[in-house]
């Protein structure tokens, strides 16, 4: 328990108000965490961080705060190896910081485990598959670079286009978004089909990729416009065709276990669709909400006859 400074010996008052008087300013944290942000105006010139540092890491410490995250600026990049010097490590660059901040962190409490958790641990894609309600899918080619000529080629297998989510993009946006930018093709978001969770991708980075449901705005096969310089070549291509041609293990997946279309040859040749095929499971959106907060879009797992017999629009 800690003594009121007026119940301390000489000594102790005048090791706490120096304490005090020589550390470094810093905004408190939650979990009993400080902020060391030098990329906010008014922030003490670098030599002073030299000399500070020690003692207000003392400081902070014998008052039990468990710990600081130093903000630092690039024009100010030297500080990092004084910083190494106390024990900081580095923790992640803040997205909203152009790349122009970096973020350190110093644990402050040996005797207990540290609690901070590391920073951007996945990636997150989606990819629209876009169905037409003449039973058409939207796939595309990408480009191939190859690094030796120099040169590209279109790519051999067919895809759905998509791409990763911008920071703060939900679902929907991204995969409207991102089928626009790749074919040209306005469509409406529905649902989510499915999505994957995988390990080891570069930087070390784990990956959650989905699958949308989409439509085209206005029914029918709009105009393809691809963007050249990702895209090689794009089409509405039959679901009989793809069955039949192609082998994408995801796309004959989401077909399979959402549609009930199997990649045989026979269910090929049936599922020359006349009209656009309903999933038989999908995850809809819909909102939790706490009180006093905006509803968070939240996925639910329903049938075609779930969602008829709920009143769910599909």
């Amino acid at each position: 328990m800690r003594l009121p400074l007026s119940r301390l010996g000489a000594v102790q008052r005048a090791t706490i108000v120096s304490m005090a008087a020589s550390a470094l300013p810093v905004q408190r944290l939650p979990y009993r965490g400080v902020l060391l942000d030098w990329t906010q105006a008014g922030a003490p010139p670098p030599s002073e961080f030299e000399a500070r540092i020690a003692p207000s890491l003392e400081r902070w410490t014998a008052e039990g705060v468990k710990s600081c995250m130093f903000k630092l600026p690039i024009e100010n990049a030297g500080l990092a190896s004084v910083a190494a010097q106390h024990g900081f490590v580095f923790h992640h660059v803040p997205l909203d910081a152009d790349g122009r901040h970096v973020v350190l962190k110093r644990w402050l409490q040996p005797r207990l485990t540290d609690k901070v958790p590391p920073f951007a641990t996945h990636q997150v894609g989606i990819a629209g598959l876009c169905i037409s309600d003449t039973g058409k899918l939207l796939v595309v080619r990408e480009w191939r670079d190859d690094a030796e000529s120099g040169t590209r080629s279109p790519s051999a297998q067919w895809k759905l286009p998509g791409g990763l989510l911008d920071p703060g993009e939900s679902f929907g946006d991204a995969s409207v978004r991102e089928t626009l930018e790749e074919t040209g093709v306005r469509t409406r978001f529905r649902s989510l089909l499915c999505f994957w969770h995988r390990h080891g991708l570069t930087w070390g980075k784990s990956d959650l990729y989905y699958v949308a449901r989409l439509e085209p705005e206005g029914g029918g096969e709009p105009e393809i416009n691809l963007d050249p310089e990702e895209i090689s070549d794009c089409r509405w291509m039959s679901v009989s065709e793809f069955l039949s041609t192609q082998d994408h293990p995801l796309i004959t997946a989401v077909l399979r276990r959402s549609y009930g279309i199997e990649a045989t040859e026979e269910a090929a040749a049936a599922a020359s669709l006349a009209e656009q095929p309903t999933p038989l499971v999908e995850l809809l959106e819909a909102g939790v909400q706490w009180p006093g907060r905006e509803p968070y879009p939240t996925y639910f797992a329903s049938s075609c006859d779930a969602a008829a017999a709920e009143g769910v629009s599909r």
